[in-house]
């Protein structure tokens, strides 16, 4: 079991005091469609068939989205691979998950980091709730920032199921993610605990 200490961040050579590694907020699939701004889809009853006029097939697919749209869907592939990524116990496996959503200079630093979890016998266990409070695009660079309820995850045993003393998460983590866009795609780049309160 490893006491709580001053983790490495993934991607920055600094260290900064967090309960958990800098992407614990990352490490499960986050609740945006609550926190998005955007409606979610409600599905309408059908009509009786004599009254539903004829109409072409249209695609599911949507036609166009915003840049905002694009760089929270990124965020959420990212958190969901790497949740797969940190499940999956195979360093082979967590870099083919990790590769398009990471910037490719960081996918070492955030193997080596899962990999000391999984060499230690730990896990992560339980799900964050994701609150973005904003997002700002400035060209082929953006920032997301959220407050996020870490407080039901933590680091357990992988053999035992027993939570590492002091590794549970908090009630408001205050995380910055940047993402630059490359070859038409947005990556993320960085992610950093702020050491400031914030309210989702």
């Amino acid at each position: 079991m490893t006491p709580p200490r001053a983790w490495p961040t993934v991607f920055m050579k600094w260290r900064v005091r967090v309960v958990v590694p800098a992407m614990v907020a990352a490490c499960a699939m986050p609740v945006l469609a609550a926190c998005s701004g955007e409606p979610a889809p409600v599905e309408l009853p059908a009509k009786p068939a004599a009254a539903t006029p004829a109409t072409p097939a249209v695609s599911r697919e949507p036609v166009s989205s915003t840049p905002r749209q694009q760089v929270l869907g990124a965020l959420t592939g990212y958190t969901a691979a790497l949740r797969r990524a940190e499940q999956s116990r195979s360093v082979t496996t967590a870099r083919r998950l990790l590769r398009p959503y990471l910037a490719a200079r960081r996918i070492g630093g955030l193997i080596e980091a899962v990999s000391a979890i999984w060499t230690k016998g730990d896990r992560f266990y339980g799900d964050d709730i994701l609150h973005i409070i904003g997002v700002r695009i400035r060209g082929r660079r953006a920032f997301v920032h959220d407050c996020d309820d870490t407080s039901g995850m933590g680091l357990e045993n992988a053999a035992t199921g027993q939570a590492v003393p002091g590794s549970a998460g908090v009630q408001h983590a205050n995380l910055v993610t940047r993402l630059d866009q490359v070859a038409g795609r947005w990556m993320v780049e960085s992610q950093l605990p702020e050491a400031v309160p914030c309210e989702p």
